[in-house]
């Protein structure tokens, strides 16, 4: 693909469409198996697009692919998959580029198009954005050189598409790939859209993660998940995305006595 094509970004409607087949593949290739729905659950959101109705759930699957090759499952260059939660907000489940089409801006077209679909659903059960909220797993002790490249490759696009990371909270969510596995822990970012930036206090952070916990993980409180991400005395609060890029925080020095 060259760097002088331009990248189409649509929403796909039919589960038998090649393109879709295609984006299966690369879900299953880009996206931890931890982290991951049955695609069956994202291919049921495909066929429900053409009865859906302002004031539900708005889930969106969209392809990228490079122009000249618009109808050509083999060069996929990335999908995206989101919803718009009424009452709430934005939720970008997952997205993921092709290798080949890396280095090219599939990421932050993807992410560009799935604002604008969202903010739609919003515009048509007449209630603004608030915000666009996504995850993302960072890397830990152990993990090797080339995931902490992927990590910092990942904070980068968050960092372009105006996101920014919840600091002082980490997200526990389900273990998809093992029903009694332990949670898998995500970073939270979040991308102002309607609310300024000064209105994410302490508090509307901590709704953030609450609503996202209660409405797609179904946990509340006392729900082991929901009390270890939002325990007593967690101060969370926004910070630039590439803040989450650092392995670690710097030391602090000890006084001298």
């Amino acid at each position: 693909m060259g760097r002088s094509e331009r990248i189409f970004c649509f929403e796909a409607f039919d589960v038998t469409d090649p393109l879709v087949q295609s984006a299966e593949r690369l879900y299953e290739q880009t996206q931890h198996p931890d982290e991951r729905i049955p695609w069956g659950w994202i291919a049921r959101s495909i066929k429900g697009r053409a009865t859906w109705r302002p004031g539900t759930w708005g889930k969106h699957l969209l392809v990228a692919t490079p122009e000249e090759h618009a109808n050509d499952p083999a060069h996929l260059a990335g999908f995206a998959y989101g919803a718009h939660l009424p009452g709430y907000g934005g939720y970008v489940s997952y997205i993921g580029v092709a290798d080949a089409a890396r280095r090219r801006g599939v990421g932050t077209r993807l992410f560009g198009q799935m604002f604008k679909v969202l903010a739609a659903d919003a515009g048509a059960a007449d209630e603004p954005l608030p915000f666009v909220v996504w995850e993302s797993h960072k890397p830990g002790p152990g993990s090797t050189e080339a995931d902490w490249k992927l990590w910092e490759a990942r904070v980068r696009l968050f960092d372009r598409v105006g996101g920014l990371w919840v600091d002082g909270l980490e997200l526990q969510t389900p273990n998809y790939a093992s029903e009694n596995g332990p949670p898998v822990s995500l970073q939270l970012f979040v991308k102002p859209i309607d609310t300024l930036v000064v209105g994410f206090d302490e508090e509307k952070v901590k709704d953030i993660a609450a609503g996202l916990l209660e409405r797609v993980y179904r946990a509340r409180p006392g729900d082991p998940m929901y009390d270890a991400t939002l325990p007593p005395g967690c101060h969370p609060r926004l910070r630039p995305a590439k803040d989450a890029a650092r392995r670690r925080e710097p030391e602090k020095k000890l006084a001298l006595v």
